[in-house]
């Protein structure tokens, strides 16, 4: 990441009042989920405490939130860092996936109200027009909640959340390096024609199918 990226989204940080902690790891977290720091890349405490001009208390307050969500790694004695997957770890995050995720939308489908489906399109035309490729990977999951939210799962939606999240930095790599928004939008157009039709069994097919591709498209470039 850029000195300069990272500064400008650190020194907008502060503009709402809220807990320290939160506003650095919201931060950070957006960074992270926008490709500005790379799979396996150092986060020294002290520099970011001065990027946002706060003391390292909050910060490793931070760091310990999104270690949680799978985001990052905090090793003793070495500080702090991106998580770095290898295929197989993408690959059993995808499994995880598809088990979690099927389970939402098959739930879901009956359920999805106008309002729903509204969202689910709102987004679907976001995606379609931003230009940049970087937001793709935040955007796919909002699109994806939207269309799982009506299950009314809490517990499983936190699950998928948290995979959904510590993959993003190689959904953004699809996205960007291997011009995936193609493939993704079809896939998500194939699933909310199934969700309109109320037909669970094909909207679960269009998904699992969706997952696959996504999947395929990146884990042959990492380490096996």
């Amino acid at each position: 990441m850029s000195q300069r990226d990272f500064a400008e989204l650190a020194s907008a940080a502060f503009q709402h009042q809220k807990r320290a902690s939160i506003v650095v790891a919201d931060t950070l977290r957006s960074a992270i989920l926008r490709g500005h720091f790379s799979p396996g890349q150092a986060m020294p405490q002290e520099e970011i405490a001065k990027q946002f001009k706060v003391s390292r208390a909050p910060v490793r307050d931070a760091l310990r939130q999104l270690e949680s969500e799978g985001l990052i790694v905090l090793h003793p004695n070495r500080g702090a860092e991106i998580v770095k997957l290898i295929g197989s770890d993408l690959q059993e995050i995808f499994l995880i996936r598809q088990s979690l995720e099927s389970t939402a939308l098959r739930l879901s489908v009956p359920k999805m109200t106008d309002a729903d489906f509204a969202k689910a399109e709102e987004v679907f035309a976001r995606i379609e027009a931003d230009p940049d490729s970087t937001h793709m990977a935040e955007l796919n999951w909002e699109f994806h909640e939207s269309i799982y939210r009506a299950a009314n799962l809490p517990r499983l939606m936190s699950l998928a959340r948290t995979l959904n999240n510590t993959a993003l930095p190689y959904h953004r790599l699809g996205y960007v390096e291997y011009n995936g928004k193609a493939l993704s939008q079809r896939g998500h157009r194939e699933i909310l024609a199934a969700c309109y039709a109320r037909r669970e069994d094909t909207a679960v097919e269009a998904l699992l199918e969706h997952l696959r591709v996504s999947a395929a498209l990146v884990i042959p470039h990492l380490e096996p």
